[in-house]
């Protein structure tokens, strides 16, 4: 059988991976809109992508360990993220290392996610596993080496933010089980019966 996703979930992963991909796409082809924008386009991002890891919540057919953790990273990229606009003294340099470790929670959840949802078709767990830790690593090259121009930090961040929507766009575009469909266990098939001679 095929855990189907409920469609207001489906719709969540495609509006906000579109709006993601959308977002870190201004960022990227776009730097001349100042690093401050970037920012407040960066923070807009990751709010919608922590507040689509704790929409899993509400999907009760997820273990309930995952979706802790889901919660938890949201929470944490939801906090970061309102940062930027109600702490904009903070600095520039502050609010995207904060804006970082939104992201790279988000990350980690997905990595657990991959790793935990046994029911997933295969392909579908390594995307997830993929995609989280290529975040991972991209936020690991901004906090490992802060002292970079803040457009090029602004620039790693949009692109892991472009790659999170990508994998969200997939996960609904999919409709099963936030990406795809179970696989079918081995040795399921009916056996057809020997057929014996008698003498």
């Amino acid at each position: 059988m095929s855990l189907k996703i409920p469609g207001w979930l489906r719709v969540v992963d495609v509006v906000f991976g579109l709006s993601s991909i959308l977002f870190g796409c201004l960022v990227a082809i776009f730097p001349g809109f100042g690093v401050a924008s970037l920012v407040y386009l960066l923070s807009f991002g990751i709010f919608l992508a922590s507040i689509r890891a704790i929409s899993l919540i509400w999907f009760p057919e997820l273990p309930i360990g995952l979706r802790i953790v889901e919660v938890i990273a949201g929470i944490v990229g939801v906090f970061t993220s309102l940062l930027v606009p109600l702490f904009p003294w903070f600095g520039l340099a502050t609010l995207i290392l904060l804006l970082a470790v939104g992201l790279g929670a988000y990350g980690f959840s997905r990595i657990y996610y991959g790793y935990s949802h046994k029911s997933l078709a295969s392909w579908r767990r390594w995307l997830s596993i993929v995609v989280g830790a290529l975040v991972v690593l991209l936020i690991l090259a901004v906090l490992a080496v802060p002292g970079l121009a803040l457009l090029t930090l602004a620039v790693i961040l949009a692109f892991a933010m472009i790659v999170s929507g990508v994998e969200m766009v997939i996960s609904g575009a999919s409709g099963f089980s936030s990406s795809g469909l179970e696989e079918k266990p081995r040795g399921s098939e009916p056996q057809k019966p020997s057929s014996t001679s008698t003498g």
